[in-house]
């Protein structure tokens, strides 16, 4: 008899999963098992939910236009891009830090907020976005031909 139930229960489970959604609604949740607790809705921790927010502002790289741009990067003496890695709070953070830039600031933070998905913070003379990006920041300014 316990087998029938059984068939019964995923027939009709087979059965709501056909109805179009406005009858599904109709009928309501499947019913619990006798032995099931009811499952509640996990809440994530502040850093979990800073990063979903951060992962709304990455762009990947092949989508943001080359054109020109109302801001502009130069190179430092040795020909290189200023782009820079700082180690602070004993190795615990990591910074990246974009300097002798020009023009729009506001514009380029944008851009490395897309570029990167994190967001920027702007200092006199210098842009500084947490984690590891310069890799990913010298391939957008060669990108753009700066």
């Amino acid at each position: 008899m316990a087998a029938a139930t059984g068939a019964a229960s995923r027939m009709t489970r087979v059965l709501k999963a056909q109805l179009p959604p406005q009858l599904r609604a109709k009928l309501g949740p499947p019913p619990l098992a006798a032995n099931a607790m009811p499952v509640r809705q996990k809440r994530l921790p502040p850093n979990m939910e800073r990063k979903i927010r951060e992962k709304a502002f990455l762009i990947p790289l092949e989508d943001i236009p080359s054109g020109p741009k109302p801001f502009h990067v130069m190179r430092s003496r040795m020909g290189n891009y200023p782009i820079y890695t700082d180690v602070r709070n004993g190795g615990s953070k990591v910074v990246t830090i974009l300097r002798k830039f020009g023009g729009d600031v506001e514009a380029l933070k944008s851009e490395l907020q897309a570029v990167t998905g994190k967001t920027v913070a702007t200092y006199h003379g210098r842009l500084e976005v947490n984690g590891r990006h310069q890799p990913i920041l010298s391939k957008w300014l060669h990108r753009l031909g700066f």
